[in-house]
């Protein structure tokens, strides 16, 4: 498993580059953006959506876990995600593992967007363009919860 550090580190990448997709999509999004076949506006839904998705991932399968063994050297090793995911709400890390569900639910549904009419689409992207700034809040706060545990080199 990497190192809490490294793992936290990307995390802050795919998140600037999901702000970097953000800044490249028209806000807000309206059906007659899709009008027509706009190269740029599906490179940067296809930038977003891509990060969204190995942020979430990045976050409920690596991070989480070695964060719970690292800082509150709990023994979660063989434990589930959901368990891993109600440990980090009890400590106050988590705001709410039933809306840690709701952001895995829209990074489901962005990943397969092409089941989705247009209207469809553009409200889960405006819910998912919501959730950044809510999985940012959580590596925020669990960067400064293990600050003091990551060493620099001398």
């Amino acid at each position: 498993m990497r190192p809490l550090d490294d793992l936290l580190d990307e995390c802050e990448l795919h998140i600037l580059a999901i702000h970097e997709a953000m800044l490249r999509c028209p806000q807000p999004l309206t059906v007659s953006h899709f009008a027509t076949r706009n190269p740029d506006l599906i490179a940067a839904l296809d930038q977003f959506a891509y990060r969204f998705a190995k942020l979430q991932d990045t976050m409920s399968v690596q991070l989480f876990r070695r964060f719970a063994l690292d800082a509150l050297h709990e023994p979660v090793e063989s434990m589930p995600v959901i368990d891993i995911l109600n440990l980090l709400e009890r400590y106050r890390y988590l705001p709410s593992t039933l809306r840690w569900q709701e952001i895995r639910e829209i990074r489901n549904q962005i990943t397969h967007e092409y089941c989705m009419d247009h209207g469809e689409l553009i409200e889960t992207l405006g819910i998912a363009f919501g959730m950044v700034a809510e999985m940012f809040g959580i590596v925020t706060t669990l960067k400064k919860a293990v600050s003091p545990l990551i060493k620099t080199p001398d």
